[in-house]
């Protein structure tokens, strides 16, 4: 009589591995989606199609393009001084207006306290109208998946009137929830 074999140990962490690497990419997400403070964000869409991924939304927030005067110190005088080469988190402070919509008030390489989103700043200034100067920041929340139809509708709607996203922010870590029309 053949005695039954039980699976290996590496058979099972075989198994185990990619079930825990699996699981880890969803702690940030997860994360903020339950615990991230909601703040809405002024956008500038833009309605392309994926062929894999259907209908979405290209968002251009105006907290991409930041009056360069928001810079820390330190931050002003690497990028004049070219001190770096490449993207650079960065942390943009967010401060609600009246309207409800969050604004940049201060942009550092130090994680503030409140409210606060982090992003990788391009390595020079942009000239902007008026001999100000800018810096550009991309947060990766530029992409939101609408269902099949509707983004088009959408794109009219923000050709017509305001559009806001809401997004959920948990330690500088952004996730798009909706995307509305303001009236």
């Amino acid at each position: 009589m053949k005695k039954k074999r039980l699976p290996g140990r590496l058979f099972l962490l075989s198994l185990f591995v990619p079930v825990v690497v699996l699981t880890s990419m969803l702690i940030k997400p997860v994360t903020t989606m339950v615990n991230g403070e909601e703040v809405t964000l002024a956008t500038i869409p833009i309605d392309p199609r994926d062929i894999f991924y259907g209908d979405y939304v290209d968002l251009e927030l105006e907290i991409n393009e930041l009056n360069a005067s928001l810079l820390t110190e330190k931050l002003r005088k690497q990028l004049t001084n070219d001190s770096f080469h490449r993207d650079l988190t960065v942390y943009v402070s967010l401060s609600k207006d009246d309207n409800g919509i969050y604004k940049a008030v201060n942009i550092s390489e130090e994680k503030p306290s409140g409210s606060f989103v982090q992003g990788k700043m391009l390595p020079y200034f942009i000239d902007s109208s008026e001999n100000e100067q800018s810096v550009r920041i991309n947060y990766g929340i530029d992409r939101f998946y609408v269902e099949e139809g509707t983004g088009l509708e959408l794109e009219e709607q923000a050709r017509e009137g305001q559009v806001v996203v809401t997004v959920r922010i948990h330690d500088g870590y952004g996730l798009v929830t909706s995307v509305k029309e303001v009236k």
